[in-house]
């Protein structure tokens, strides 16, 4: 055994059961997984979890919230002293005063709604359902309830790319944290035709850059590990200045919930190390065999990454996106340095772009 240091965070998936069908899911929520972890299951887990250095656990779903023990899972992971992330579509809060009481006792360290489209078309057009209006006023609800960080996510894809200017009409001016991700390919029901193109990717990092200066006053924006690496624009500069690589298998687990351990939930079934009820989470961590293609991946770079200045810190990103990308590890085009970079090229060539980027 090797000892790779402490395992900080960890993603668990607590159900695969889900109240929504959304077009952009990447992991197939809808039916619960055979053979789902029993809540003794994964209170055991967070004892592992504890003791190979968690500090912060995050439960999400399919809905997390359709589970009927999950403010026992919840107030585990707070009983075990790491901090509380929890992601939801919120429905089954709305309305729901004695989960909220519950909820507010309990005391996560933040609360993620899911919140996909800024009208109700276009909510309900993503979703399936039209209760936009509703999560909007559930995050309300959670910030005057006390808890001190409440993050509307919206997962861009081409159904919402267009919608800027009404998410930051619901959000500019209040508590409510604006988390931004891009939507990564998986599971069985994600419509291809959503994810974002390097072109759209570059127009959102531009709107995005354009929020970050006129509105970073008002507009609570916190971007996600897929928005970045090492701009060249002063504007941008403070994105991922420290990155020091993706985490994923690193410092960071995804768990699904039949006990398939990953490095990250947003990766491939290519990715499952081992399940928990084969091998103990520990003996999984310290495998030196495992986790291989994370944790080493400065050589497997490839094309401008593996030209970049930064490649060897920044290791192409996100992971998840780079194989959405690529198919591999090694390469990763959604990177808005890279996208200046080919901007500076084309406008020397007179050509307006620069080329390939990981061949």
């Amino acid at each position: 055994m090797v000892d790779p240091g402490p395992l900080r965070y960890a993603v668990i998936e607590v159900t695969n059961r889900c109240n929504l069908r959304c077009a952009h899911c990447a992991s197939s929520s809808g039916r619960a997984r055979d053979d789902e972890l029993s809540l003794a299951e994964i209170v055991g887990l967070l004892d592992e979890l504890a003791e190979l250095g968690g500090e912060e656990v995050t439960i999400i779903g399919g809905e997390a919230l359709l589970r009927p023990d999950w403010l026992d899972i919840c107030g585990a992971v707070v009983d075990h002293g790491m901090r509380l992330v929890l992601v939801t579509n919120g429905l089954p809060l709305v309305g729901n005063e004695a989960a909220l009481t519950a909820l507010r006792d309990i005391g996560p360290h933040i609360i993620g709604i899911s919140i996909d489209g800024a009208t109700p078309e276009s909510y309900q057009a993503l979703r399936g359902v039209d209760r936009l209006d509703d999560v909007v006023g559930l995050c309300h609800r959670l910030v005057s309830d006390g808890h001190p960080r409440v993050n509307a996510i919206t997962t861009f894809c081409h159904a919402n790319l267009d919608q800027l200017d009404g998410f930051v009409a619901l959000l500019d001016g209040t508590s409510i944290n604006w988390q931004f991700q891009i939507a990564s390919r998986g599971g069985e029901r994600f419509d291809a035709s959503q994810f974002l193109s390097v072109s759209d990717y570059g127009r959102l990092a531009e709107a995005m850059r354009d929020l970050f200066v006129e509105k970073g006053d008002t507009l609570r924006l916190c971007p996600m590990d897929d928005f970045g690496y090492f701009p060249l624009d002063p504007a941008l500069r403070f994105l991922h200045e420290t990155w020091a690589g993706c985490i994923a298998g690193v410092e960071l687990v995804g768990i699904r919930s039949n006990g398939d351990v990953l490095g990250c939930l947003s990766l491939a079934d290519d990715f499952v190390e081992a399940n928990l009820r084969q091998r103990s989470l520990g003996e999984i961590w310290r495998a030196p065999e495992s986790f291989a293609n994370l944790r080493h991946k400065e050589g497997s770079l490839t094309g401008h990454c593996a030209r970049c200045p930064h490649g060897p810190q920044c290791q192409a990103g996100c992971s998840a996106m780079a194989y959405s990308a690529t198919g591999s590890l090694g390469c990763n085009p959604y990177c808005i340095r890279y996208l200046e970079t080919q901007q500076i090229l084309g406008a020397v060539a007179g050509t307006g772009s620069g080329g390939a980027s990981c061949s």
